[in-house]
């Protein structure tokens, strides 16, 4: 999956720097064929395997309500032999026949190419994403204009589907107290949201991207509607400070008790100097690359590929999504980028134009493309990974 699955007009590089965080973008048939992603043939699969839902991954609602698991789910056990609630097939039915909107939650654990789209959105974004498929019918909306606490690319799939985009934002917004969408009542939704911005009427293949915070709502215009949603969820830094208090224990300053509350002058002495010792440890390489390596492990959470019987590990690289230029050089050629040159022989420059020009490689693939030169790899890509062109996440 590469970026021009989802956007054809503009730059990984503009999105990134115009848009991603920013401002909502739509792109008419970008992806195409939208077959290859999903269709109705697919979402019928998915909802016909009983034993994969129960409450928790599957959602029903109408007119702006999310209705209770009671109303279209039973008591049942799982695989586990754990009580649950299943979906009742006749209650659901009954409910999509009354205008009621169904969605599955993280289908991209289940299904191939939905969850191709999503490790590229991860990737691209270097966040955690899910994805979720709604299904919803003429003239009925399911959910009030509201905002979203994660990022959303939202790829219309089947039918048409018209998005209003409100001038109002929430900025920073987040999945904690007294900031996500349900601390609020309706009224004060409808008055942060603003005016309409745009709207915009979904086809197939069409993609819209829409910053976390900015306000929105959708109504099928079709005889039914078919979309997709990517929801790329980010570490904030509330969570990097998580990250370092483990560590803050090894330090005996963190072990010490903190002065009683009626000596003020010590307190207020003790907390300062808190202040300055966690900025000591924040600034130290080594939690930085602790936090790089969380961020990427959260992007290798979906790398998995085996190819049994063959039980040989593979090795995965995440390709930069910096820009970097390769040009031929004479007989030889160069590799340059922010703050780095790297020379290329000749044997090796269609190796490396094939790695530049990917969003993700496996040695297994470049062993089979050039066979020659497996024995010089271990050079190269050591250099590439040295000035972060690629970057290992599996392997």
């Amino acid at each position: 999956m590469q970026f021009s699955n989802f956007f054809k007009k503009i730059t990984r590089d503009q999105f990134l720097k115009e848009y991603w965080d920013k401002a909502y973008y739509f792109e008419q048939g970008a992806f195409d064929p939208i077959s290859d992603l999903f269709d109705w043939d697919q979402m019928n699969d998915l909802i016909n395997r009983s034993k994969l839902w129960h409450a928790n991954y599957m959602e029903m609602a109408v007119d702006g309500n999310v209705l209770p698991s009671e109303q279209y789910c039973r008591p049942g056990i799982d695989r586990k032999g754990m009580n649950v609630l299943v979906p009742d097939s006749e209650r659901v039915r009954f409910l999509m026949s009354k205008g009621a909107s169904l969605v599955l939650d993280y289908i991209e654990g289940i299904h191939p190419s939905v969850q191709e789209a999503t490790r590229f959105i991860e990737r691209l974004t270097g966040t955690h994403a899910s994805c979720n498929a709604y299904c919803s019918w003429k003239s009925v909306q399911a959910y009030h204009s509201h905002f979203d606490t994660m990022c959303v690319f939202a790829v219309q799939i089947e039918g048409e589907k018209t998005w209003n985009i409100y001038r109002g934002r929430v900025n920073e917004a987040i999945d904690v107290p007294r900031v996500r969408p349900s601390d609020f009542t309706r009224e004060q939704h409808d008055q942060q949201k603003g005016e309409v911005m745009q709207q915009i009427v979904m086809r197939p293949g069409d993609v819209l991207y829409l910053p976390r915070g900015l306000y929105h709502d959708a109504m099928t215009t079709d005889t039914a509607s078919l979309h997709l949603s990517f929801g790329a969820t980010y570490v904030d830094g509330h969570s990097t400070l998580s990250m370092l208090a483990p560590a803050l224990h090894q330090d005996e300053f963190f072990r010490r008790r903190i002065p009683h509350f009626d000596d003020g002058d010590d307190l207020e002495l003790y907390i300062t100097e808190l202040g300055k010792r966690v900025a000591e440890h924040m600034a130290r390489s080594e939690f930085h690359q602790h936090v790089r390596g969380h961020l990427m492990s959260k992007v290798a959470d979906k790398v998995v590929r085996h190819t049994l019987p063959d039980r040989t590990p593979d090795i995965n690289f995440m390709v930069t999504r910096r820009p970097v230029k390769l040009a031929r050089r004479g007989q030889a050629a160069t590799l340059s980028g922010e703050g780095f040159s790297i020379d290329i022989a000749k044997e090796d420059y269609a190796l490396a134009e094939r790695i530049v020009t990917s969003e993700e490689i496996w040695l297994s693939d470049l062993r089979a493309e050039f066979p020659d030169r497996v024995p010089h790899f271990e050079p190269l890509l050591k250099a590439l990974d040295q000035h972060h062109v690629i970057w290992r996440l599996r392997g």
